[in-house]
């Protein structure tokens, strides 16, 4: 691979005429000058998975450079929701423990809401707004994960939304700053027909759904406005991904 940082030699260029491409000072893109490196023996494993913001090629080609000593498994998929993301790591941890060697797991939850199965978790009649309902099923979820992976060193966080079960930063914490200022207690983006399922039900789900969007909208545009992230909403450069890793291989859980 690289024997530089990928932003070194790639996000540079970004900002100039090449932004969205991945080719380096001379214009070749990534992989093309990459070097062979010798062998690595790998005894360990690094095990992600999250939605997009895992499943990304700034993300995987981040670790593959700089982490070369780990077997990297990254179950990641495009729009997952967080029921799938937790039924994944419950079937890959069984296999998983069968290797008998150190495994560290990186867990991104993705926004609350993308499966209904998401809203089996909590009562809605014991909430007033979405956000406070969203929070408190993503809390249960969490506790879930942290079972899950808790004899192993782990990281558990989220993508884009707030995290409010522990003190660890999210992807979108290391994308750059801007002058808006980042809302608290989002758990989901205006984007996926969340909010329309719920105000169909609104005999159920009995929530103040102007305040709950506005919220969300909010979310929504500080992302929009941040210089790391495309019009897809996700991140678009390798920086964001290598200060996210060294700072979770800096903060790992250990038993």
């Amino acid at each position: 691979m690289y024997n530089d940082k990928l932003s070194n030699i790639f996000d540079i260029v970004h900002q100039g005429e090449y932004r969205n491409q991945s080719v380096d000072r001379l214009g070749y893109p990534w992989g093309f000058n990459a070097k062979n490196k010798p062998n690595s023996k790998k005894k360990k494993i690094f095990y992600a998975i999250g939605d997009s913001w895992l499943d990304s090629k700034y993300f995987n080609r981040v670790f593959l450079n700089d982490y070369p000593d780990y077997f990297f498994i990254n179950r990641s998929l495009i729009a997952a929701s967080n029921t799938i993301i937790l039924n994944l790591l419950k079937e890959d941890i069984e296999m998983l423990k069968l290797l008998k060697i150190d495994i560290v797991f990186l867990v991104a939850f993705s926004e609350v809401g993308r499966s209904v199965v998401d809203f089996n978790a909590c009562n809605p009649k014991n909430y007033s707004s979405t956000h406070d309902y969203l929070g408190a099923i993503l809390k249960e979820q969490y506790e879930i994960a942290k079972t899950i992976v808790g004899e192993y060193p782990n990281y558990i966080t989220t993508a884009f939304i707030s995290n409010n079960f522990n003190n660890n930063q999210s992807i979108l914490d290391f994308c750059s700053k801007n002058k808006l200022q980042k809302p608290q207690d989002v758990f989901t983006v205006y984007s996926n027909g969340i909010f329309k399922y719920l105000k169909d039900r609104n005999k159920i789900f009995k929530f103040d759904f102007v305040n709950d969007l506005d919220k969300s909208l909010e979310l929504k545009k500080f992302m929009e406005f941040n210089n790391d992230i495309d019009n897809t909403l996700h991140p678009d450069c390798y920086k964001v991904y290598e200060d996210f890793l060294e700072h979770v291989f800096s903060n790992l859980n250990v038993k």
